[in-house]
């Protein structure tokens, strides 16, 4: 069966798109529409467009005999230029715009972000730019541009406060907010104790009040446009939605809006102070809860430009809407490490012990099945090796819930999640007999926000045991020893009491393939027969048809991934065991027309190599 080129190729139930890949994004900038004078009284008559010629930041035209007006123009790309308050860089290029994608090769700032072709960061991984970023960036003694910033060693700003460059007796004023360590001591900025009696790390060390209409803790948002203030009263609405009024610090009608942040209260006396934003004044001039940089409005203001990530001062330095540890450029960054509350900053674990750490602070960005809706800490580990793995959250100081991905850590299949199993109404449990080899991310997580009294977050313990060299028990109903064959299908078991003449005097064999699952025969002795038995509906993603060989739901994949296997010689013709993911039989990845992987197994990839989905390492 040619899987890319006819039929459905895979089930509709797969999300993925049978359109084939896009050559990439396509960009259109806003259009402006034509619009008449705003002068009171009838348009000037004209003769031609000069006529018409009244502000240097208009474009007049002549049409039937009176002037029409439209804002400046000149490429008619549907950007204004930015000596008239727009945002095109080059007005005379219908191809330079904010909506344009950067060209790396025609000398021209395509998407006027201020930098053009491959010093623009859009070009660090296109061929021909001529520097790939060595692994480990920070090297500042060997005369290279490591991190291909164009900039070697000591004059690049990444080696200020290292040793190779000098360090200062003590951090203060300046060297307390620009995000290095000065002083060499490993810790930066408003982390380092000299930093203590500067007025702006008073002032970002500060909590957040979520009803007084100030930035408490100097991250240029107020309220409940604070992150801070996420699940917490005034900021979660009770009792049901009612009329938003619009000076109470509330959100009345339950939109998530308070007073006049909230479109209702446009025209409320209490909102008629509200004003364009100014982008440097320190105030929250119209009112949406944002302040300076902070606020939409003030994308391009020439004070406002980005910045390298400074990742301890709760601000968006470089413009990317991601502050701080959620930035991926700091994810290096010790106090980042410490904080492991994302999946960039995961904690890698290689060995049995206890971990510890504290959740304080950290945000909602993942959760499980049984709860999590508090900040989490994330770890990883990596078995080469099939392995029983027990871990707990005993001895932790909230309300904790443990939860485990395999091989993606946003997106992977969810193998377990616990809330309070560990004897103690605060502590989650999960054991596991037997863990595949593969990469596994674990998520202790505060089990919710509560309106009254916060998030469940703080100093957390988290106690994992491996257990290696796992052993058949052959009468359990589970693959002990991870080789796939469970109880008397494993050649360990041959000789158990239970599996001898159990199968009609023969030995028993695995229920794998058409074959054994077609027969009627109990081939592997576990009381079940062919599509009642397990291994003939084998996959742990999604469960849609027996393995017999027919394509029952008419999607075009025979057996949907559900003949259990433990190699290739255990498919049909013409199919591999997908051994690095699911262990069941199919073509191979490359043979459908688009991504079959997130049905195989979700948050696995097609490795053309292999020809098999792969989980990411």
């Amino acid at each position: 069966m040619d899987f890319a080129s006819g039929g459905t190729g895979m089930p509709p139930s797969t999300g993925t798109d049978t359109d084939g890949p896009t050559t990439g994004p396509t960009s259109t900038g806003p259009t402006t529409s034509t619009s008449t004078s705003t002068t009171t009284g009838p348009p000037p008559e004209c003769m031609i467009h000069e006529d018409c010629i009244t502000d240097p930041c208009t474009e007049g035209r002549c049409i039937d005999g009176r002037c029409v007006f439209e804002p400046l123009d000149l490429d008619d790309d549907g950007y204004p230029p930015q000596s008239c308050g727009g945002s095109d860089c080059n007005d005379l290029n219908p191809n330079t715009n904010p909506g344009e994608l950067e060209n790396c090769f025609d000398g021209d700032d395509n998407d006027c972000n201020g930098v053009a072709d491959c010093f623009d960061p859009a070009c660090l991984d296109v061929p021909g730019c001529g520097c790939e970023p060595a692994p480990g960036g920070e090297n500042c003694t060997n005369g290279l541009d490591d991190d291909c910033d164009t900039t070697v060693d000591c004059l690049d700003t990444d080696c200020l406060g290292t040793p190779a460059c000098g360090c200062l007796p003590a951090e203060s004023g300046v060297a307390c907010v620009n995000g290095f360590d000065d002083d060499c001591d490993g810790v930066f900025d408003c982390d380092d104790s000299d930093c203590a009696s500067e007025p702006a790390c008073a002032c970002q060390g500060g909590f957040e009040l979520c009803d007084n209409g100030m930035d408490d803790d100097c991250d240029l948002l107020i309220d409940c446009a604070d992150p801070d203030c996420d699940g917490l009263f005034p900021c979660t609405c009770t009792g049901g939605p009612k009329p938003e009024v619009c000076d109470n610090f509330q959100d009345d009608d339950c939109d998530g809006l308070l007073d006049c942040m909230d479109t209702d209260c446009t025209l409320a006396p209490a909102c008629q102070t509200c004003t364009m934003e100014q982008c440097d004044n320190g105030m929250d001039d119209d009112c949406d809860g944002k302040i300076d940089c902070a606020d939409d409005a003030c994308t391009f203001a020439p004070n406002c430009a980005p910045k390298p990530e400074i990742c301890n001062n709760g601000l968006d330095d470089d413009g990317d809407g991601l502050v701080d540890c959620l930035d991926p450029d700091c994810a290096n960054v010790p106090v980042c490490e410490d904080e492991q509350g994302t999946c960039e900053t995961a904690k890698l674990i290689t060995e049995s012990g206890s971990y510890f750490g504290d959740t304080t602070g950290n945000q909602n960005l993942q959760e499980g099945s049984c709860g999590g809706g508090a900040g989490e800490a994330v770890f990883y580990f990596v078995l080469s090796e099939p392995m029983g793995v027990r871990m707990d959250s005993i001895g932790t100081s909230f309300d904790s819930v443990l939860y485990v991905r395999r091989g993606s850590c946003p997106d992977g299949f969810e193998v377990a999640c616990d809330d309070d199993s560990a004897g103690s109404m605060w502590a989650a449990k999960l054991e596991f007999p037997l863990l595949q080899p593969g990469t596994y991310f674990v998520f202790l997580d505060g089990y919710t926000i509560d309106p009254n009294l916060g998030p469940n977050e703080g100093p957390f313990q988290f106690n994992i045991e491996f257990v290696t060299d796992p052993f058949e028990i052959c009468d359990n109903f589970l693959d002990d020893d991870g080789d796939v064959y469970a109880d008397c299908a494993d050649p360990d078991c041959a000789l158990a009491p239970n599996c001898l003449n159990c199968n009609g005097g023969q030995p028993p064999e695995p229920e794998f393939g058409t074959a054994r699952c077609t027969d009627g025969v109990d081939n592997d002795c576990d009381g079940a027969t062919d599509c009642s038995d397990d291994d003939c509906s084998a996959s742990d993603y999604y469960i849609t048809e027996c393995c017999n060989g027919m394509d029952q739901n008419g999607n075009g994949i025979p057996d949907d991934f559900n003949c259990r296997c433990n190699n290739d010689s255990e498919c049909d013709q013409g199919q591999i065991c997908y051994t690095h993911t699911a262990n069941t039989c199919g073509f191979p990845c490359t043979a459908f027309f688009g991504d079959v992987c997130p049905f195989v197994a979700t948050g696995s990839f097609c490795n053309a190599a292999t020809q098999q989905c792969e989980f990411p390492p």
